[in-house]
């Protein structure tokens, strides 16, 4: 970094802007407003940290400018990640904005178990599957064969967040991920679209369908057809003419789907900042579960698993559900503040 020869002292500036959103109620000001001084100077937080106890960087009146509208329109309540139109996600940094539901942290260990169950499915098809650097590709390059690839499907994707951390993490996956808001579409599309030389590099394939995921499974696990690989990432804007899957075409079935009750309206404005379609689901907001999970169970391999996400008191009721219609080994994990956040289950090997 460099000083400039004129200008504010970073220090002094993010002070200012960190007093600004503690008066407008925001808890986590002083973080906050590092993020919004080290986005608008391009500075990683490190940089940012350095530059405040050295004095090192100052800030010219056109970034200055750029950090008092970002920091007024935080101050007005309005989704930090929107503000910075950018929400990370574990690897990942996502575009988003208004209109799509933004990926919460808690999200990333539903991911987490997601790649563990992946990892166990091509262990059972396909042995060995790793080396003991933890490299299937390795594998592959020794035996000259490539590791199965795997089929996951997404109800209901957003920015598409969690398709995108699952196929750039495991290898020759793809994924056949859903939305119906056009909004979010739009997003999930563009995050797809930025991440397309790194799932070309891992053979993964995320594929985006405008509709109905709910009509989309339901017409997948009634409709044989040979599962294709795909290389690139791909939309169809075709709502109600979902391309069809084969019967049981899927290794895994993943969703944070609406699961909030319709009278539990968040009292802070950046959780009403999400788009109402991806918040409520009914009384006790099971609605699209309940509708998910029949469908889900038809369109899963034999041994197949579903993750869904859900509030800490609806582990129970999710886990009845799925053994209601035939899937086995529910159980319900924790996030990292102990709170049960989402159910695992299977489809039986055979039925």
């Amino acid at each position: 970094m460099t000083a400039a020869a004129a200008g504010s002292e970073v220090g002094p500036v993010v002070r200012r802007m960190q007093q600004q959103l503690t008066e407008a109620g925001i808890g986590p000001a002083r973080a906050e407003s590092r993020q919004i001084v080290a986005h608008a100077l391009g500075v990683s937080l490190g940089d940012l940290r350095l530059a405040e106890l050295t004095g090192r960087l100052r800030v010219n009146a056109e970034r200055l400018h750029t950090i008092e509208t970002l920091t007024e329109r935080r101050s007005h309540r309005i989704p930090l990640q929107h503000v910075l139109g950018s929400a990370p996600f574990r690897a990942l940094d996502l575009a988003v904005g208004p209109g799509v539901f933004v990926p919460r942290p808690e999200t990333e260990l539903l991911v987490e178990r997601a790649l563990e169950l992946l990892t166990e499915r091509r262990a059972a098809g396909q042995t060995p599957v790793s080396a003991p650097d933890g490299s299937a590709a390795a594998v592959a390059a020794r035996l000259g064969t490539a590791p199965r690839l795997l089929q996951v499907f997404e109800a209901g994707t957003g920015s598409a967040a969690i398709s995108l951390a699952i196929a750039t993490e495991m290898p020759r996956t793809r994924v056949r991920t859903v939305e119906l808001e056009p909004a979010a579409q739009a997003w999930a599309q563009r995050n797809i679209d930025a991440q397309a030389d790194g799932l070309a590099a891992v053979e993964s394939a995320v594929a985006l369908v405008a509709g109905d995921a709910i009509a989309d499974l339901a017409t997948a696990s009634s409709s044989p057809s040979s599962a294709r690989s795909q290389t690139r990432s791909t939309v169809h804007l075709a709502p109600g003419r979902p391309a069809a899957e084969p019967v049981g075409a899927f290794d895994l079935i993943v969703s944070n789907p609406p699961y909030v009750p319709t009278g539990d309206v968040p009292l802070e404005p950046e959780a009403r900042a999400d788009p109402a379609s991806a918040l409520y689901s009914g009384a006790d907001g099971l609605d699209f579960i309940r509708a998910l999970i029949s469908p889900a169970f038809a369109a899963l391999q034999g041994g197949g698993g579903i993750l869904l996400e859900h509030t800490e008191q609806q582990g129970a009721d999710v886990r009845t559900l799925l053994e209601g219609v035939g899937f086995e080994a529910a159980q319900t994990h924790r996030d990292l503040t102990g709170r049960d956040r989402f159910t695992e289950a299977r489809r039986p090997l055979r039925r």
